[in-house]
């Protein structure tokens, strides 16, 4: 990097650097915040255990299909299989 560049780039960013730096004025202006009530602690809630029965657990989904019968092709709609 030549000169130039770094006395340019000083140039853009001192400007910048100086507004973000706060004053004493900045200080006076602002109050603590006061809060009149308690702050409440929330907690989260349980999560909701469903009882699923075994046989649901077991069972398995037989998708759809075509099947090839004597008088043409029949579509076989899915379904579960409990086992």
């Amino acid at each position: 990097m030549n000169i130039k560049r770094i006395l340019a780039s000083a140039a853009l960013i001192l400007p910048i650097a100086v507004t973000f730096i706060p004053s004493q004025a900045d200080a006076q202006i602002r109050q603590p915040i006061r809060r009149h009530t308690p702050v409440r602690i929330i907690k989260k809630p349980a999560p909701i255990r469903v009882y699923t029965p075994v046989q649901a657990k077991r069972r398995i989904l037989v998708p759809g299909r075509w099947v090839q019968t004597n008088r043409g092709r029949q579509w076989i709609p899915a379904r579960y299989v409990y086992r």
